[in-house]
């Protein structure tokens, strides 16, 4: 059968078993979906504390807006308050000497981080990610509605990148 299968149609059969590109295909499809499925949640801030009062955003009813800014990157944002969701968008920039010349990061991941009213971290969502071969173009723009954890009184942000020169950027909060 085998011969005639070849000889017919010029190809062997391919069997899973010999086959390493197909093993390897497939299990990095496995990770992906894994990977995939946690929604960006592989990471966690909780428990974690944001000590210095500059970096929190008390959470208020209604419209707001602000800039929230390190000395690498500045959030330009505005958010709408509702009962139990956070409506947020805006745009990341880079600052400082990190914006001269090109505008682009290689790498970009933005969460945002809801506190308590010690500033401890009671749960991040990743509201950007961008991470090309290439070179991602700022300012990248996010717009993300989340529902407000109980007992979040204010908000920050949390961030690590890659700018051109394969300098590594980055703002998190402290462990306790």
């Amino acid at each position: 059968m085998l011969q005639i299968n070849f000889l017919v149609t010029g190809v062997y059969p391919m069997h899973f078993k010999d086959n390493r590109f197909v093993k390897t295909t497939f299990i990095l499809m496995i990770a992906a979906f894994t990977v995939a499925s946690c929604g960006g949640r592989l990471f966690t801030y909780k428990g974690y504390k944001v000590t210095q009062n500059d970096f929190m955003v008390q959470l208020k009813d209604g419209n707001q807006q602000g800039v929230w800014k390190t000395n690498e990157l500045a959030i330009k944002y505005q958010y709408q308050m509702t009962l139990d969701t956070l409506k947020i968008a805006g745009t990341n920039e880079l600052v400082g000497g990190f914006a001269i010349g090109p505008n682009i990061v290689h790498r970009l991941a933005v969460y945002l981080l809801f506190l308590d009213n010690q500033g401890i971290v009671i749960e991040n969502v990743l509201i950007h990610a961008g991470d090309y071969d290439g070179s991602i173009p700022l300012p990248m723009e996010f717009e993300r509605t989340i529902p407000i954890p109980e007992g979040a009184l204010t908000i920050s942000f949390a961030y690590d990148g890659v700018v051109p020169g394969e300098y590594t950027i980055g703002f998190s909060p402290s462990r306790q």
